[in-house]
């Protein structure tokens, strides 16, 4: 069963407290907060057989508190890995396809496989590239995301989780706090760019 808020494990930082009540008796940390909402259990049962016979069978279920699923860590994006093997697929066959229409002109089968596979490599062309821009971009946040995560730490008494590491300590809400995460370290690479034009403007000059 799901591990509720007072059930979550005492752990106390002699670095952080909880920026909104200044207090650190309720304080545990967000990744010690999501392991504890995490509990696996067996389940056992029978089923009926070919032959009429009882089967015993079992099987593990994963439980995961509301709590641990709010604190959940950002996830990079989704690999390209999909798009990239319908769009070589798809390549392929639109070559092969127009192989045998070129050996055989009045042949309609192959000039329809051309334009259909070419059609399919033209839209899995264009979801690979929104991909890979999009893991391109994202990934790197993603990851000093996850890095704030790791440092962050929810107080059972406020209910909040405050937010450490490189940049000004904050609180954001427990709930999607993923997302909040990645907001967090966005606005704090904007920090860091606007911070650092000023002294590479005076090197220039």
């Amino acid at each position: 069963m799901g591990m509720g808020d007072k059930q979550l494990p005492r752990q106390r930082s002699h670095d952080s407290v909880c920026l909104r009540c200044r207090r650190l008796d309720q304080l545990v940390s967000v990744p010690a907060a999501v392991r504890a909402g995490h509990s696996t259990g067996v389940v056992r049962g029978s089923v009926t057989g070919r032959f009429g016979y009882d089967v015993p069978v079992s099987g593990r279920v994963v439980q995961v508190s509301a709590l641990a699923r709010a604190l959940a860590a950002p996830r990079r994006p989704r690999a390209a890995t999909g798009p990239a093997v319908v769009f070589g697929g798809s390549a392929l066959l639109a070559l092969w396809n127009l192989l045998v229409a070129v050996s055989d002109p009045a042949g309609g089968t192959a000039w329809f496989g051309l334009v259909f596979f070419l059609a399919v490599a033209a839209g899995s062309g264009w979801v690979l590239r929104t991909r890979q821009r999009r893991v391109q971009v994202m990934g790197p946040l993603v990851d000093e995301a996850v890095g704030l995560w790791r440092r962050s730490w929810y107080c059972r008494r406020c209910g909040v989780v405050s937010v450490y590491g490189a940049g000004a300590p904050t609180t954001v809400a427990a709930s999607g706090l993923a997302s909040a995460l990645i907001s967090v370290a966005q606005q704090r690479r904007q920090q860091r760019g606007l911070s650092v034009r000023p002294s590479s403007a005076g090197v220039l000059h």
